[in-house]
């Protein structure tokens, strides 16, 4: 044989084999002790636990705070909105306290956060708008808070002697017109100068 017809040498065959991963370096603060894991855990546990008790407590206190100042604005929007229907209704200056100490457990703030409605509730379980129930309620309950007419001392009447006449629009709100027809009747009322 000549080196020509040689065989060539056989090729090994190749590997088609993955190479082997390399084992994978441990985190940081992991052990590889059960033991130590366990402990771990359970810390982590008890952290938890705390945290969550914390948080609920102040959620809690939270949430009390906001019912407080909810119910003290609650307290001023009535205070305010009776104190305003009152005066416009005509009930004394002196009395206004008074008369919305009588009024207040019948107001109601209706609404949501963003526009609120004062309404009074009436005994059938309707709502009324506050300024309207007060004016009703000047006029019949309430005359006894009305503020007294301006009296030109010593008992004087001011219809009485001078040639004044009185007329409708000296009268004020409709708390005092409806006292006026109370007091001398409808027929007095349309006597009067418009």
């Amino acid at each position: 044989m000549t080196d020509q017809t040689r065989e060539a040498p056989p090729v090994p065959p190749q590997d088609t084999r993955l190479p082997e991963a390399s084992p994978m370096p441990a985190e940081p603060g992991l052990t590889e002790s059960g033991e130590a894991a366990s402990e771990e855990a359970a810390a982590l546990a008890a952290l938890r636990a705390r945290l969550d008790r914390r948080h609920r407590a102040e959620l809690a206190s939270l949430a009390a705070g906001m019912e407080r100042e909810r119910g003290e604005l609650h307290r001023l929007l009535v205070d305010q909105g009776l104190e305003t229907a009152l005066a416009r209704a005509g009930v004394a200056p002196a009395l206004v306290a008074g008369a919305a100490a009588l009024l207040r457990p019948l107001i109601e703030v209706a609404g949501d956060e963003g526009a609120r409605l004062l309404t009074a509730r009436l005994a059938d379980g309707s709502t009324r708008p506050l300024a309207d129930f007060v004016t009703d309620w000047a006029a019949g309950e309430g005359a006894a808070y009305l503020a007294a007419p301006d009296s030109h001392g010593g008992g004087a009447r001011p219809e009485a002697g001078a040639g004044r006449h009185r007329r409708r629009a000296d009268l004020g709100g409709p708390a005092e017109r409806a006292r006026f027809i109370r007091e001398h009747g409808r027929a007095a009322y349309l006597d009067l100068d418009p």
